[in-house]
C-alpha cells in the first residue's frame, strides 16, 4: 500500500477512535442513574412494566451503543498496531490485500470481502434454528460444545468433554432406573 494512503487511513482510524471516546466520555446517555431521577415516579417498583417500558428501552440502546463504541475503539487501536507493523490492509484469513474501497468505508476491517462472505455463511449455518438468545449466552447456559468458533480449530471442546463422559457412563454401567422398578418391587423392599 501507498505511504500516502496509509497515512490518510491512519488519520481516519485517529479520527474515528477520538470520536467514539468523546461519545463514551459524554454522561448524557443517563447510563448508571436510576429510573426514577429521569422520570418524575416517585418509584419503579409499584407501576405496571409498561409505564416503566420505554426507559428501560432507552437505557438498553444506550447501552448497545456504549459497547459499539468500545468495540471500534478497540478495532482502530488493532488496525493502528498492524499500520507500525506493516501489517494493514492485509486479510486475516487468506492474507492478501483488502480491497481500498472497503477500506474507505471500513478502515479497521479485518477481512477481505470474500473471506467476510465466507465467514458470515458459516455463522449463518451454524446458527441456523438455534435460539437467538444462545449467541450471547456462553457455557454453562449457551452451546459450549461451539466454544464460539467458526472453524473446527478447537482441541478439545465441550463436545468432546460430553463424549469422554459417555464413554465413562457406557464402560461403568447405569444405576438401575427408578422407572424400572415395579409396585411389587418396592412393597417387598418396604416389608
Amino acid at each position: 500500500m501507498k505511504k500516502g494512503k496509509l497515512i490518510e487511513y491512519k488519520s481516519k482510524l485517529i479520527n474515528l477512535k477520538n470520536q467514539r471516546e468523546d461519545s463514551l466520555a459524554d454522561n448524557h446517555l443517563g447510563l448508571g442513574e436510576a429510573i426514577k431521577d429521569n422520570t418524575s415516579e416517585l418509584s419503579s417498583y409499584d407501576n405496571h412494566p409498561g409505564d416503566i417500558g420505554t426507559e428501560t428501552f432507552e437505557a438498553e440502546k444506550n447501552l448497545s451503543f456504549r459497547n459499539n463504541n468500545k468495540f471500534v475503539i478497540g478495532e482502530a487501536n488493532d488496525a493502528l498496531r498492524k499500520i507500525d507493523n506493516g501489517t494493514y490492509g492485509l486479510c486475516e484469513h487468506c492474507k492478501k490485500e483488502i480491497a481500498e474501497e472497503r477500506l474507505d468505508i471500513i478502515p479497521y476491517a479485518r477481512l477481505c470481502i470474500s473471506c467476510e462472505d465466507e465467514f458470515r455463511l458459516k455463522a449463518e449455518d451454524q446458527e441456523k434454528g438455534r435460539p437467538i438468545e444462545e449467541q450471547i449466552l456462553t457455557p454453562p447456559f449457551g452451546r459450549s460444545f461451539r466454544d464460539n468458533s467458526l472453524e473446527d480449530s478447537v482441541m478439545f471442546d465441550g463436545e468432546d468433554a460430553w463424549q469422554d463422559v459417555n464413554v465413562y457412563n457406557d464402560s461403568m454401567g447405569y444405576v438401575e432406573n427408578v422407572e424400572s422398578i415395579s409396585n411389587e418391587q418396592y412393597r417387598k423392599q418396604l416389608e
